[in-house]
């Protein structure tokens, strides 16, 4: 019976220490994920919040909010940001953008490279610039359809136009805008209007955001007019676009850097 009982021990020992030794066995690295603390930083011109931060072998990514405390267009350039850590230095790889007036706009930053696993990192924010919103708006013609001519030439914009679909119930019509200038071009295609068939004006539907042009750079965006009732079949007698204030030029400023540390706060189980 003892030896029933000792070899009924040594069999319980040896699955508990077996068990936990499963249990510590270190992930492999690739499936390692490190979360960390959210932060912000406040400045005359922005607010910047960081959160959703999660790290792992090759990768470390965010989501980034920021909010324009000023009445100028920010134009915000992610290649420009840096990642610091140690004696490691990336630069983002995403789009650039833009946050309007007063405005919020949240987007997720990436930096990939090596060994990216850091008890804590640093984010050094340049390529945040400012745009005046009050620069030299260029007045131009109202642009008919069906178009004669597809395309326009306002002082140091051209404007193509590469689709236009005129449906009674709903018209969409697609652009694509250059600039040329030596400052900047601002594109809002919210200003921009139809005047239906029978004189009224209409708005567009569709929620583009402004574009930031600069030299040598083009973007396209769409215009959607919904029907109005009484004001004219759009697929029968066509419509005009108005402009009001879409195209407008200004001046690119720089803003001082800011940073911000992101500190580890647990591992991703």
């Amino acid at each position: 019976m003892k030896y029933l009982l000792l070899l009924s021990t040594l069999f319980m020992s040896f699955f508990i220490n077996a068990q936990e030794k499963e249990k510590n066995k270190e992930k492999p690295k690739e499936d390692v994920k490190y979360l960390y603390k959210q932060a912000n930083v406040e400045t005359d011109d922005y607010n910047i919040y960081i959160i959703d931060v999660i790290a792992s072998v090759k990768q470390a990514k965010f989501k980034i909010k920021i909010f324009n405390k000023t009445n100028d267009y920010l134009l915000v350039k992610p290649t420009e940001f840096k990642y610091l850590a140690g004696d490691k230095t990336l630069l983002g790889e995403d789009k650039t953008y833009v946050v309007s007036p007063n405005e919020e706009e949240t987007k997720v930053i990436d930096f990939k490279g090596a060994d990216m696993l850091s008890e804590k990192f640093t984010i050094e924010f340049k390529g945040i610039y400012k745009a005046s919103a009050g620069g030299k708006i260029h007045q131009l013609s109202n642009f008919e359809l069906p178009a004669s001519k597809n395309d326009f030439t306002v002082e140091n914009f051209t404007c193509t136009l590469k689709k236009a679909d005129l449906k009674t119930d709903k018209s969409a019509i697609k652009f694509e805008c250059v600039y040329v200038g030596d400052g900047v071009g601002i594109v809002n295609p919210m200003k921009a209007t139809a005047i239906m068939p029978g004189g009224q004006d209409n708005v567009n539907v569709k929620k583009n955001q402004p574009m930031i042009l600069e030299k040598g750079k083009k973007d396209d965006f769409t215009l959607v007019f919904n029907e109005i009732p009484g004001a004219g079949d759009m697929q029968k007698k066509g419509l005009q676009i108005k402009w009001n204030e879409t195209l407008r030029e200004s001046k690119l400023l720089p803003i001082g850097t800011t940073k911000l540390e992101l500190i580890k706060e647990s591992e991703k189980k």
